[in-house]
């Protein structure tokens, strides 16, 4: 049996989850996509041999309207495995009736162990959320290489907001001129600060500093990457406790909301992370 070598060295095998998986019905947006890249210890792409209805005995719970896949398929691509994995994967597959669930194409599947262990000590793999497998679509895979490389530079841990820790706001020698700076805690524990800086007849400027030296070391923050992703989908909305109160930090607050967008978290295919606290720390965003 042909096996994929991939970083680390431990042996995995794919069999059937025990749980659904409905197609989904949307494309994914870029914090979908780093939800499910963050959460998966596998992610691969796979053609799909074979797909087998399973009968009402064996998938008791599919709820009216819905039909149960047994996925078989061949590994084309490992983007991502604790180690060696073998050359053919199953699956369920959870969709509406009449919807194929990918025979004869090319799918992105995003897994993670499942407990216990099969025959002879095989690890037992099923999909990571509920909406884990995706036409194989060329923009997607090039998304899934990039949030991996971010995910490698961040030493292999996503950025997560655990806390706002304090913040000031310094009037310049001139009007229209000011400074506002947020303390930020990452959950790694390692210090964000980020920076609202105001010049006369300018637009105020957005910065993140992750260093000791902020003017040296500020840099605006680059839409679609894991940072932007922390910082759009877990601050408050509201300027949080060491901020509130303070009409030139609350201004920039909302200025910095603004500059970062919107998260564009759907909440369906990977777990939704908590917001942080004001002042405690939270458990990472793991999608």
């Amino acid at each position: 049996m042909a096996r994929f070598r991939v970083a680390g060295l431990a042996l995995a095998l794919f069999l059937p989850l025990a749980g659904p998986a409905p197609a989904p019905a949307r494309t994914p947006s870029y914090v979908d996509v780093a939800d499910l890249v963050v959460a998966s210890p596998v992610i691969v792409q796979a053609f799909v041999e074979r797909s087998r209805r399973l009968s009402g005995r064996l998938a008791p719970d599919v709820p009216p309207g819905e039909v149960r896949h047994l996925v078989e398929a061949r590994l084309v691509t490992v983007l991502k495995a604790p180690g060696l994995l073998p050359d053919k994967a199953a699956w369920s597959w959870q969709g509406p009736k009449g919807r194929e669930a990918g025979r004869g194409q090319e799918v992105l599947v995003f897994l993670r162990p499942a407990e216990g262990q099969g025959a002879g000590g095989r690890v037992h793999y099923r999909l990571a959320s509920r909406e884990a497998q995706f036409p194989a679509d060329p923009a997607m895979l090039e998304d899934v290489r990039a949030i991996l490389k971010d995910l490698a530079a961040h030493g292999g841990v996503a950025p997560a907001v655990a806390a706002v820790r304090a913040g000031f706001h310094v009037p310049g020698t001139i009007e229209g001129e000011s400074e506002s700076q947020f303390f930020l805690e990452l959950a790694s524990a390692r210090p964000l600060t980020l920076v609202v800086r105001r010049r006369p007849g300018e637009a105020p400027q957005v910065l993140a500093a992750t260093g000791d030296f902020i003017d040296a070391e500020a840099q605006p923050v680059a839409r679609r990457t894991l940072l932007w992703r922390a910082l759009a989908c877990d601050l408050p909305r509201d300027p949080p406790g060491p901020v509130a109160g303070d009409a030139g930090l609350e201004r920039d607050w909302q200025v910095l909301l603004a500059d970062l967008g919107p998260c564009d978290r759907s909440g369906r295919p990977g777990a939704q992370p908590a917001r942080p606290d004001s002042t405690t720390p939270t458990a990472p965003a793991s999608g």
